[in-house]
């Protein structure tokens, strides 16, 4: 029997690589439609980019510019994923990844989600449409296995400073040592005579929260120990300390321990305004040490966590694979962390003077003036610490009405 002229000729058209045209057509939409689909660059009805990313995948169509790369085997583009890049830990540790990126010949495509697990997911799968040689992962809000684990076929992952669960035999790994900082900061406030203190948790989906609550527990022990979940923001340390402070009995805590400096800034202000004196009353210890926590008065006793080591070492372990064009094995990187001991802490009133907790004698420039530091295990002997800004410098502007965002 014989075959369709027309049919004859749709098979000539499709042995050739299929164009945007074809695409478009198939799709019946424009040609720019389609590029808008595929770039992200404009809005495009959810039910019509659905239909556009069907008929891409169903004629295996490659953007130009893209299939040139693929030729050569690499696009020299990396993803990256942060939760919050205006968070000076997400900032320091996208330099990280961006610097060691750069070192190789890479670009970096940043994606922020704003903590938002729906825009994570959008983000996910514009990078799976990008023909990226790899993506570096570092989450704020509970994160997407299953999504994740759809892309590993597609290309590698290295996750930074957060643990998904059930994928640790598929990845990278580059974490600092959550639940050691933790162990810092209660034994820490044990040994200024503080017994009852006021936990604020991250996320309890998220491991790095779990972590730090549960090293803490470890070394303060549980028993006048309050965990309160917050949401690594601001404004949630302030809400949840000043929830703390509304009832109508006494005070019951001398010390709030927050998971993130954010949030420890956040119960400063919430304190403050409850007419506390920070840390005469109350002693607040946060957690990652970044820029501002040395800049506010009082400055903030905190743990330090190496931002960009975690970022730079995740974007250099995927890359020295990558570059050779090899598939990255699993593994694990934990970083050291150290506790920066400043203004916020203090003995309990009336229990008299407290041994302070230092790593041995002191090293010449490894830490300004009213700065005590205390290692976790596995820091390295003798390795220099960050330099603290002075104290001068303004305190957080507090909140004052529900809807205020927070700002230093």
């Amino acid at each position: 029997m014989p075959r369709d002229r027309d049919e004859d000729e749709g098979r000539r058209r499709m042995r050739r690589p299929a164009s945007i045209k074809d695409v478009a057509a198939h799709a019946r939409v424009s040609p720019t439609t389609v590029s808008h689909v595929l770039s992200g660059n404009r809005p495009v009805a959810p039910e019509t980019a659905e239909r556009v990313r069907a008929v891409v995948s169903r004629l295996g169509y490659v953007p130009a510019s893209t299939a040139r790369n693929l030729q050569a085997g690499s696009t020299n583009v990396i993803g990256l994923l942060v939760p919050d890049i205006t968070n000076q830990f997400f900032a320091e540790l996208a330099k990280g990844v961006e610097d060691a990126a750069h070192d190789l010949g890479y670009g970096v495509i940043l994606c922020n989600t704003e903590f938002d697990p729906e825009r994570e997911d959008r983000y996910l799968e514009l990078l799976r449409g990008r023909f990226i040689d790899g993506m570096v992962y570092a989450s704020g809000s509970p994160p997407s296995r299953d999504r994740l684990a759809s892309l590993l076929g597609r290309f590698p992952i290295a996750l930074a400073d957060e643990v998904v669960p059930g994928l640790l035999e598929q990845t990278i790994l580059v974490t600092a040592d959550h639940r050691a900082g933790g162990r810092l900061v209660g034994q820490h406030l044990r040994e200024l005579g503080h017994r009852r203190v006021l936990a604020v948790s991250g996320p309890v989906d998220l491991v790095s929260s779990l972590e730090r609550i549960a090293g803490f527990r470890e070394a303060f022990g549980d028993e006048g120990v309050t965990e309160v979940e917050g949401a690594f923001v601001e404004r949630s340390g302030y809400d949840v300390v000043a929830a703390a402070l509304d009832g109508h009995g006494p005070r019951d805590f001398t010390a709030v321990f927050a998971a993130n400096d954010l949030m420890a800034l956040g119960a400063v202000a919430a304190l403050e305004d409850a007419g506390l004196r920070v840390p005469d009353d109350v002693s607040v210890a946060g957690f990652d040490d970044i820029m501002l926590a040395g800049r506010v008065h009082p400055s903030l006793t905190t743990v330090h966590q190496p931002a960009y080591d975690v970022g730079r070492t995740a974007a250099a372990q995927l890359l020295q694979y990558v570059h050779r064009g090899e598939v990255p094995p699993a593994s694990r990187h934990i970083l050291p962390v150290r506790l920066r001991v400043r203004g916020s802490t203090a003995p309990v009133v009336g229990l008299g003077p407290v041994r302070p907790i230092l790593a041995g004698p002191a090293t010449p420039g490894t830490a300004p003036r009213g700065v005590a530091e205390t290692p976790s295990g596995n820091h390295p002997e003798g390795a220099p610490a960050p330099c603290d800004a002075p104290h001068q410098t303004p305190r957080p502007i507090r909140p004052r009405s529900a809807g205020q965002t927070l700002a230093p």
